[in-house]
């Protein structure tokens, strides 16, 4: 017998057509914040894979990410997927901001296994915090290069470097 959340699982997908359809996600005019821009069918259609992927937390306590597949009403006006997929999080929001202000060094999800109240971090969270200082380090280069660029360009005839008598 399906549970009541499956029930509405098939009852959004029943009565959404995915042709009509649309669901993206976007910035708003300012660039500032991230807005899902969708029709109702989009809308009706992103819930039942959000309740499809809880289901799946809550039968199975996957480790790894849960993506969605190949969805057509789903469109990437950023240019990239945006949101792919769902990452497992076992622990209550008052436990990870618990963790973020006692100075923990990951806020990723214990793995699957794990004592409750164990200190683990999610398998491969390590990897996915260094490659972000990387990142970071990077962007800040790429930054101050087109910054060094766009002065030299602005102020061709200012050479910093020749010593003025």
């Amino acid at each position: 017998m399906p549970s009541d959340m499956e029930t509405s699982i098939r009852s959004l997908e029943e009565t959404n057509d995915p042709a009509k359809a649309y669901f993206a996600f976007t910035v708003d005019s300012t660039g500032d914040y991230g807005v899902i821009k969708a029709n109702k069918e989009g809308l009706r259609l992103f819930a039942a894979e959000m309740l499809k992927k809880s289901i799946a937390l809550e039968e199975g306590r996957p480790e790894e990410i849960l993506f969605f597949g190949h969805l057509d009403w789903i469109v990437s006006d950023a240019g990239y997927e945006l949101i792919a997929g769902v990452e497992p999080e076992y622990r209550t929001r008052e436990e990870i901001f618990a963790a973020v202000a006692a100075g923990s060094p990951s806020t990723a999800p214990r793995g699957v296994g794990e004592e409750k109240g164990s200190p683990g971090p999610y398998p491969g969270s390590a990897k996915r915090a260094s490659g972000a200082g990387c990142f970071g380090s990077i962007s800040w280069w790429i930054i101050g290069s087109l910054i060094l660029y766009a002065a030299v360009k602005a102020f061709p005839k200012l050479q910093s470097w020749v010593n003025i008598h």
